[in-house]
């Protein structure tokens, strides 16, 4: 039942809240980065006792740990005693559903600096990424292996939370071979070949990521039904096979880079392959949930774009595909954009 005599929010307070919302990212990033969630898995604890722990000044902590209480991750039982919330439990990163390393990689300086450039990628049409640190934002990852690896692992992060999804979606079970192209870690193909034990896989990305993906495909013990193949996706090397997953590729570029990517797949793929894009798919009118956000940060980082479903079917008819349907997920996470090769 609402509570129709609780205050409500002046527009004032309610742009207030808005305009400081960095500050919130930020702490869930320091928190994430110190570690600190890890430090209350098992229960309240005081910041005097898990300053040293995380390398962190004692005060410092305390008023870190007292900020996030406010915006609900923590919550204060004693004076400077200390629990995690059921929301501050996401950011440990031992937990089924960890959202750690996404909170690592969203709020690094790989997105934060483009981003505080937001007016200029207004001004232009274009990324401020360059601008901001000095190359694009795959050339940045490529020469900062660390910040890449991280931004790896929060992609494999959102993957997990969609992974399951897909193979309920689509039958994959009448294919011989899947490629899941720009696939990174492989979480999502993994996912496919659980549920279908007669597919064989084909892990496609750039050679430094497939190096990065291989100890990962061992460790959950696919590397003798994984082939994993470094090449890039703006050259014809992509290797056959009955059906592509290309999940959250085509909405990092624009138009032009975009149909190269499914030329190219088109061009490697069989008479009769399955092309099944993993995307969201944005309203026709655009308003529908966070998309709008999420269009901006193609934006800022990469020259992307979020597509309608005709933009999508454009695309699609315009580089050979023949375009067949498009499947929402439950989650409303993600759609299955579904085309063949005729």
């Amino acid at each position: 039942m609402n509570d129709s005599s609780a205050p409500s929010l002046s527009p004032g307070d309610q742009l207030i809240g808005h305009i400081r919302g960095f500050w919130i990212s930020q702490i869930i990033h320091a928190i994430a980065r110190l570690g600190v969630a890890d430090r209350f898995a098992s229960g309240p604890r005081t910041s005097d006792e898990v300053a040293p722990e995380v390398k962190a000044h004692a005060e410092g902590l305390y008023r870190l740990l007292r900020g996030a209480a406010s915006v609900g991750l923590m919550q204060e039982m004693a004076p400077r005693t200390f629990a995690l919330t059921p929301m501050g439990q996401l950011l440990r990163s031992d937990v089924p559903g960890s959202m750690r390393e996404m909170a690592l990689g969203l709020c690094d300086r790989s997105h934060w600096l483009p981003w505080g450039q937001l007016a200029e990628a207004i001004r232009t049409n274009h990324s401020t990424t360059r601008a901001a640190l000095g190359t694009d934002i795959w050339e940045y990852f490529a020469s900062h292996p660390e910040e890449g690896t991280l931004f790896a692992k929060t992609m494999g992060a959102l993957t997990q939370r969609i992974a399951s999804e897909v193979p309920r979606l689509h039958d994959f079970s009448g294919y011989g071979r899947v490629a899941d192209v720009g696939g990174s870690q492989g979480v999502l193909l993994e996912a496919v070949l659980r549920a279908h034990p007669s597919c064989q896989g084909i892990l496609f990305d750039l050679p430094p990521v497939i190096e990065g993906a291989r100890a990962r495909i061992e460790s959950v013990g696919l590397a003798n039904r994984i082939k994993l193949v470094g090449g890039s996706f703006f050259e014809p090397v992509i290797p056959a096979a009955e059906a592509y997953l290309v999940k959250h590729i085509i909405h990092d570029w624009d138009d032009a880079p975009a149909t190269t990517i499914l030329r190219h797949i088109h061009q490697g793929a069989p008479q009769g392959a399955r092309l099944i894009l993993v995307e969201r798919v944005m309203s026709d009118e655009g308003l529908n949930s966070t998309m709008p956000l999420m269009d901006l940060n193609m934006l800022v980082m990469a020259d992307g774009r979020e597509r309608t479903a005709h933009e999508f079917q454009v695309l699609l008819e315009g580089t050979g595909w023949q375009f067949e349907r498009i499947t929402p997920a439950q989650s409303g996470m993600v759609s299955l954009i579904e085309a063949r090769r005729g």
